[in-house]
């Protein structure tokens, strides 16, 4: 007897676990989706990306302050970690050789707190660049970044891939293959 009600308490526990189950997932179904804290709509996204284009094409570095954290980390190529002012020293010193250039934004994907963009830079040689003194020759550099955003919307951390070799190959420093 103990083990028939044994199994008919194992088959009420089943049955009303199932119940629940089934309830939440329904509830869940119905629930309005939400924003998740830290996700950039669409149109923040635009907006952030048209202020960091503005940095290089008018350019207004003060931009940067706007736009990145004071507690910036920047990983950029040739450069120790940079905090902000050395992100403003490392963009002078390639407007130095280059001080037409522009950055042109075509993709950002948008991730939980990071934004992934990929730009090109364009300009002509004009001053010197990496110790090599103007040739007139025009530069295109392509790039990725990766812009982690604190939850006030602000550059915290910034990885950076950019086509330095392909730069090297315009202003000859070594010949393109």
């Amino acid at each position: 007897m103990n083990a028939v009600r044994f199994v008919k308490q194992g088959v009420l526990l089943l049955v009303c676990a199932f119940a629940l189950t089934t309830a939440s997932f329904i509830a869940a179904q119905d629930a309005a989706p939400e924003m998740q804290p830290g996700v950039m709509s669409v149109e923040d996204a635009e907006r952030f990306a048209d202020r960091f284009d503005e940095v290089f094409n008018i350019p207004d570095l003060d931009v940067l302050d706007e736009i990145f954290s004071q507690d910036y980390v920047g990983h950029l190529p040739f450069a120790p970690e940079l905090d902000l002012q050395g992100l403003k020293d490392y963009i002078d010193t390639f407007r130095a050789g280059v001080p037409d250039m522009v950055q042109e934004t075509h993709q950002v994907i948008i991730g939980e707190h990071e934004l992934v963009v990929r730009v090109t830079y364009t300009g002509t040689h004009t001053g010197t660049l990496f110790g090599v003194p103007a040739t007139g020759n025009p530069i295109v550099m392509e790039g990725i970044g990766i812009l982690r955003f604190d939850d006030d919307g602000l550059v915290v951390e910034n990885w950076a891939v950019l086509d330095m070799g392909g730069v090297f190959a315009q202003i000859g420093i070594f010949p393109p293959a």
